[in-house]
């Protein structure tokens, strides 16, 4: 720097404090990340709701998986992947100094995501079969006056299309980037996380 000449030096302490909190959560962005994966979560629950992949709505429900469901709480082809809530419920989210994660602990969770082929070995099984005007039909093992029949059920293979619940689309990104510039903006307006 030029010693001739004159020069105006600003040191603001208001300033100063405000770059600190900023490079603070830049060094430690654990509640950053911890939004992050809260919003995943719940990103991944829409997922659900809406029943939707990154290209598109899921392939629907087979008829015969929708036939099966007749009789329970959600009918038909409705609620893809939602029939019992469990995979749904298990949605989790985790953060930690330099990441967020979501996902689920449920074995099944990666066959509905990745899509594939679910070998089921030969087997032997009770069916109980009750009387009515039109014949014969399947009842419960508790229905009263059924007959009970063992049958051999041969090995068989079942495909599961890929429903994909866990990515991130262009709005999530922008979403995840307002998060992060809301949390430098709070910190820099000294409201802080």
């Amino acid at each position: 720097m030029a010693t001739e000449g004159i020069q105006l030096r600003l040191v603001d302490q208001a300033v100063m404090a405000t770059l600190d909190r900023i490079e603070r959560l830049a060094e430690n962005p654990a509640s950053i990340m911890a939004s992050i994966a809260s919003f995943l979560v719940s990103r991944t629950q829409r997922h659900f709701q809406t029943e939707t992949g990154p290209s598109g709505k899921w392939k629907p429900l087979s008829p015969r998986t929708a036939a099966g469901r007749i009789g329970r709480r959600r009918r038909g082809t409705d609620h893809i992947l939602r029939d019992t809530t469990r995979l749904y419920s298990s949605i989790t989210g985790e953060s930690s100094d330099s990441e967020a994660v979501v996902g689920t602990n449920l074995i099944y969770g990666a066959i509905h995501q990745l899509g594939g082929d679910v070998k089921i070995p030969a087997r032997e099984q009770d069916i109980h079969l009750g009387r009515t005007n039109r014949g014969k039909r399947f009842v419960r093992a508790s229905a009263k006056r059924k007959e009970t029949m063992r049958v051999n059920i041969g090995a068989h293979t079942i495909s599961i299309p890929a429903r994909p619940y866990l990515y991130l689309d262009d709005e999530d990104e922008t979403e995840i980037c307002e998060i992060v510039e809301d949390a430098f903006r709070a910190e820099a307006d000294g409201a802080g996380p």
